[in-house]
């Protein structure tokens, strides 16, 4: 198992560009990791509400979604949750037998203070057909970037930005002196 990944600073409309560009190019759907509604697919991610905005103040849990080749069948498996006032089931596509994916941590603009890079990986870069999303990807992503800092690829909007954001790693309660420095 082989596990390549990369991120990338990106507002709203940088994402839909990149995103736009990778459905024209490959042919693909998109799954959350979690469902309430049992197994969900869509088209086209550039068109996800909210696309580009961070919820949360943190680069991680914000919105997560896989690629697949559009001949590649999901799997999906079944699980019980609950809490103290309630239970349920719920559906998740991170199972074992999906391995010609990459996995995309969608992330963006918080509170018009900050942002956060965008994550794409893949724990299985030595399968062809997730090889070829996430080089693809990541292709289609140094392409519309302007910049790369310490690894970390800065599209056009973000830079454009730079000023008005902190380019935070981690967290926003993180002290400035861990955020990327973009000049």
């Amino acid at each position: 198992m082989k596990v390549r990944r990369f991120r990338f600073y990106a507002k709203r409309e940088d994402l839909q560009a990149i995103l736009e560009e990778f459905q024209s190019k490959f042919d693909v759907y998109y799954v959350p990791t979690y469902s309430d509604e049992g197994p969900v697919f869509f088209k086209d991610a550039a068109s996800l509400p909210d696309l580009g905005t961070n919820f949360f103040g943190s680069h991680q849990g914000n919105k997560q979604i896989l690629a697949f080749s559009g001949t590649t069948a999901c799997s999906w498996k079944e699980y019980r949750w609950s809490d103290h006032e309630r239970g349920g089931i719920r559906y998740t596509s991170l199972c074992d037998e999906n391995i010609e994916r990459i996995d995309i941590d969608l992330n963006g603009v918080y509170q018009e203070t900050a942002i956060f890079p965008t994550e794409t990986a893949t724990m299985h870069y030595d399968n062809a057909a997730a090889k070829k999303l996430f080089d693809g990807l990541k292709k289609i992503v140094r392409r519309q970037s302007v910049k790369t800092v310490n690894g970390c690829f800065i599209c056009k909007g973000a830079y454009e930005d730079k000023e008005t954001y902190r380019f935070c790693t981690i967290n926003i309660k993180s002290p400035e002196e861990y955020d990327l420095k973009v000049e």
